[in-house]
């Protein structure tokens, strides 16, 4: 054990300089290591998270859908189950990222209430709105006033780890939504492909984590230059385009855009003209999950950048994971989040601290009281 601290502190020390000599001093918080132990979260949360089937013996088995209320950080992963089931499950995959509940949503759903801290105000309502709809619920939280009335009114807590970013707890997010999926759905599988996956990233991390840093030289530069990067991807991999424009707003605290193909193509593409080459560049996700009727219209989309000057980056994952739809999108989401954490080192900024967003929770707790709003006659 204490040889493989000694090594890992060697890797991210090495990791630092590759980056950007100092680099070390700027991540006060550690980002970067948290980005580069995702496989051992994964393997960690999946232990956690083995025995939920007894958790939610009392949620119906025959349910219509579900239902995944999240944002921000708490929404990603919903995300990505969508991406996972969206072409093998006869569940569907409802994703709210409002504090409204949809109408439809009636007993014969499964609520998933997902919010790292607990407090956020639209999962709080949404929430409350589904108990009073007598919906069933699962909570995925790691405390707050989302556990607190959730042990209240006998609701399934699925608990994630405190002290975390949520952004940062994107791991544990997964395995637990994996876990009450295949619990759930019968959807079988599921858990033994993720932790297939997580133990082949475990094993050739060093080497991805050094590979990455160097693959994504085209990226930082046009970075560098002042360049906002637009993003896009396309089912399966729409989660882990969304996933990095939001990485790098938070970690890099720079604007990037996402839109998903084939959608761009239809409206977005028209935006790509010559005047755009000194503001922006294209970042484009692929995989081997990409149909002939997409290549298609990426070649187009690929000329029609080049014609105009516009750079333009592609991210593909490791071959090895070439077919294995959960391995692309976490080998995808590993390095991209590194990218991002790296883009923010090398703008000397420290990743981990969201001020802006602090500062609209304290304005919004200033103002909106949602525990006497919504749970008037629970309180103590």
């Amino acid at each position: 054990m204490f040889l493989a601290i000694i090594h890992m502190s060697k890797i991210y020390n090495e990791l630092y300089e590759k980056i950007s000599p100092g680099s070390g001093n700027v991540d006060k918080s550690r980002m970067l290591v948290n980005v580069a132990t995702f496989p051992d979260s994964l393997l960690h949360a999946l232990g956690a998270y083995s025995r939920v089937l007894k958790l939610l013996e009392k949620i119906p088995r025959d349910i219509k859908g579900i239902v995944i209320s999240g944002m921000g950080g708490s929404f990603i992963g919903g995300l990505f189950l969508q991406d996972v089931l969206y072409d093998t499950s006869n569940v569907p995959i409802f994703l709210v990222r409002d504090p409204i509940l949809p109408q439809f949503v009636d007993s014969s759903y499964l609520l998933i209430a997902v919010s790292y801290s607990g407090n956020t105000e639209e999962t709080l309502r949404v929430f409350g709105e589904a108990l009073q709809r007598k919906i069933p619920i699962i909570s995925v939280t790691s405390g707050g006033l989302l556990q607190k009335y959730s042990e209240k009114n006998s609701v399934p807590v699925v608990s994630l780890p405190q002290g975390f970013q949520p952004r940062a707890a994107f791991p544990y997010m997964v395995a637990a939504l994996l876990s009450i999926t295949e619990t759930i759905t019968g959807d079988v599988g599921l858990l033994k492909q993720l932790s297939e996956c997580a133990e082949n990233m475990k094993a050739t991390r060093d080497e991805a984590l050094m590979k990455t840093i160097e693959d994504a030289k085209d990226f930082f530069s046009n970075i560098e230059k002042g360049l906002t990067p637009l993003i896009y991807s396309y089912r399966p991999y729409i989660s882990v385009g969304y996933r990095f424009k939001t990485q790098l707003n938070e970690n890099a605290k720079i604007h990037a855009f996402y839109l998903d193909l084939p959608e761009a193509n239809h409206n977005e593409i028209m935006g790509w003209r010559q005047e755009a080459s000194d503001k922006f560049f294209a970042t484009i996700i692929r995989g081997s999950q990409e149909q002939y009727y997409m290549t298609t219209r990426i070649e187009f989309l690929i000329k029609h950048l080049e014609a105009n000057n516009i750079p333009t980056i592609n991210f593909l994952p490791e071959p090895r994971y070439s077919g294995k739809k959960i391995c692309e999108l976490l080998d995808l989401v590993f390095r991209l989040d590194l990218i991002s954490v790296a883009t923010a080192l090398k703008l000397k900024t420290d990743p981990t601290p969201v001020d802006t967003i602090t500062k609209l929770k304290k304005h919004l707790e200033k103002h909106i009281d949602v525990e006497k709003e919504l749970f008037p006659q629970e309180r103590p």
